[in-house]
């Protein structure tokens, strides 16, 4: 039996690929007086190549976006422009407010994030879910990181509840859903694209899985 929920952040919850060039379009064009010579098509799609989907620190990053387009920049600039500023631009994927709305207010719910506690913990904030969590795991503040699973039994653990009483939803198969099975938890893989929508398979939070649907009590359910 299900009794407590366990998400991922980035591209689980938080569409940061569809989020990111929008931020990177507005970073270019407030230092425009260093990026003008650049195309923005360049800017984007180097700095989204180098990030790789996040697995990137930006302080890396950005410097090899100065050492490339030879910008009069300097690291700690365009580092704390983005730590500061891209959470403003960060949204959820559709759907995914109205699912934490029409479930119980009782049901234990963790998050499991790699990243920098107090950047994460503002990208929560700007997608309007910190306070949907009743634990909130984050890699730096943890000292361990995803695939570990010391991480995921922490989490677990001041949830009060055994992992296999936990419904795991995630979007890296290696890191989130092998791990995740490993302890013996239901997992949901959450994909991007035109995929078959099965009992452990989504792309779209507005056609949930039979596993996720059944969490939401019916006289909740819009």
């Amino acid at each position: 039996m299900i009794r407590a929920l366990l998400f991922d952040l980035d591209e689980t919850l938080h569409d940061r690929s569809g989020s990111l060039p929008s931020f990177l379009e507005n970073q270019y064009e407030r230092f425009s007086a260093q990026t003008s010579p650049i195309a923005l098509d360049e800017y984007v799609s180097v700095f989204l190549e180098l990030d790789q989907g996040g697995r990137v620190w930006k302080d890396v990053v950005y410097a090899e976006m100065i050492r490339l387009f030879q910008l009069s920049l300097s690291i700690e600039v365009l580092l704390h422009d983005y730590v500061t500023r891209y959470p403003t631009f960060a949204q959820s994927f559709p759907g995914v407010t109205t699912f934490f709305a029409q479930l119980p207010p009782e049901l234990p719910i963790g998050l499991l994030s790699n990243g920098r506690t107090l950047f994460q913990r503002a990208v929560l904030d700007a997608i309007g879910l910190t306070s949907a969590f009743t634990q909130i795991g984050i890699s730096e503040q943890e000292g361990l990181r995803k695939p570990d699973l010391a991480f995921f039994l922490r989490v677990t653990e001041r949830l009060s509840i055994r992992p296999e009483e936990v419904l795991f939803v995630g979007d890296n198969y290696d890191h989130d859903i092998l791990p995740a099975r490993a302890l013996g938890m239901q997992a949901i893989w959450k994909r991007t694209g035109d995929i078959a929508l099965t009992d452990t398979q989504f792309s779209d939070w507005r056609q949930l899985p039979l596993p996720l649907q059944n969490l939401i009590p019916k006289e909740t359910r819009l």
